[in-house]
């Protein structure tokens, strides 16, 4: 048998361990990560050391999620973590009463009815980045950027700089609560169950609902799907909608733990989410991946920086580590789609 005829055999089997790799990778990265850190720190066997994890998990999953959808069209949404801030503290102004503002503007209006008007304010921003990057032709990575800036500015405009604490309330109680698992002897925090309610209701709209099918379809290929029939631009605006809500719940989520909007509250969220959806799976050139491989992605990076804390490793030395997973996740990302030449073994140049 030929060599060529050796590597035509040989191809399809290769591609079906690739795709186990990509597809089981993370999940066994983040096993062998927790057994790890079982084995060497006794802090983090503790119960509360595991709500911990799952309560940080939680804001950073949700934004990862609507990153998801927007890394799956083949763009980028640079203005999550502005997001986040942003509706902590449009929140926080309109529930402050006038005791808890600290001078700042405070509206004292109810938190039953504050959360939705920032959530809304969120998903009305990104729809409005979506509509700029189509009506306009312009590059999502300028657009999100330039309304990252001026998110992250009205957000310390308005606070001055300094934290606006909240009243307590029925919703923010509820938020703050946790979920006891008596026959595991653990707690599980409302926000880790609020992001995984999310993660399911996003896996269910990627893979049984027309928006799922479009957002892949022009991930994949933009003008084809366009040529299908598909209205392009409204699903791209849908999409960027989609992604300024869920960086809206993950700003809520923060908010109610620390009871304060901070313009301080999204810092580094964008990269950790970015990171979180391709260690998960997704390319960054769009129209492959999955939500699960997502929430795994986030799991892996807060573990790794939990991980540094119980370790005694200094505080300093968590963005370099950030920084390698963020190269490590992008050169993922290529070698999984076979763009690294001396990556690919028995192949002739053309």
């Amino acid at each position: 048998m030929s060599e060529r005829a050796i590597g035509q055999v040989a191809r399809p089997g290769s591609q079906s361990i690739g795709k186990f790799i990509a597809n089981t990778g993370p999940l066994l990265v983040l096993v062998i990560l927790y057994i790890l850190l079982w084995i060497a720190s006794p802090p983090f066997r503790r119960p509360t050391s595991q709500l911990l994890l799952l309560l940080e998990v939680a804001a950073i999953g949700v934004v990862a999620a609507g990153q998801t959808f927007v890394i799956l069209t083949g763009g980028i949404d640079l203005s999550v973590e502005a997001m986040v801030s942003f509706s902590g503290v449009t929140a926080a102004i309109l529930i402050a009463g006038s005791n808890q503002s600290g001078g700042q503007i405070a509206l004292g209006i109810p938190a039953e009815l504050a959360i939705p008007i920032a959530l809304a304010a969120g998903a009305l921003i990104g729809a409005l980045q979506g509509t700029i990057i189509t009506a306009f032709n312009i590059n999502p990575f300028i657009v999100t950027l330039g309304f990252r800036s001026i998110l992250l500015g009205t957000s310390l405009v308005v606070t001055r700089g300094a934290p606006i604490n909240i009243a307590t309330s029925d919703v923010i109680r509820f938020i703050q609560s946790s979920i006891p698992l008596d026959f595991l002897g653990l707690r599980i925090p409302t926000p880790f169950v609020i992001a995984f309610i999310i993660y399911v209701i996003v896996w269910v709209v990627l893979r049984h609902t027309k928006l799922g099918r479009y957002t892949y379809a022009i991930g994949g290929n933009e003008t084809a799907a366009r040529l299908s029939g598909i209205n392009v631009s409204r699903m791209k605006i849908y999409i960027y909608a989609i992604s300024g809500f869920l960086a809206s719940v993950g700003g809520i989520l923060v908010l109610s733990r620390l009871q304060s909007g901070a313009y301080q509250n999204g810092t580094d969220m964008t990269l950790i989410s970015v990171a979180a959806v391709v260690i998960g799976g997704t390319a960054l050139s769009g129209g492959t991946g999955g939500i699960w491989g997502t929430l795994v992605g986030a799991l892996i990076i807060r573990l790794v920086q939990q991980g540094l804390v119980y370790l005694d490793v200094q505080s300093s030395a968590k963005d370099i580590v950030i920084g390698v997973i963020i190269v490590l996740a992008v050169a993922l990302d290529v070698a999984r789609r076979g763009e690294i030449k001396w990556l690919r073994f028995g192949r002739r140049a053309a």
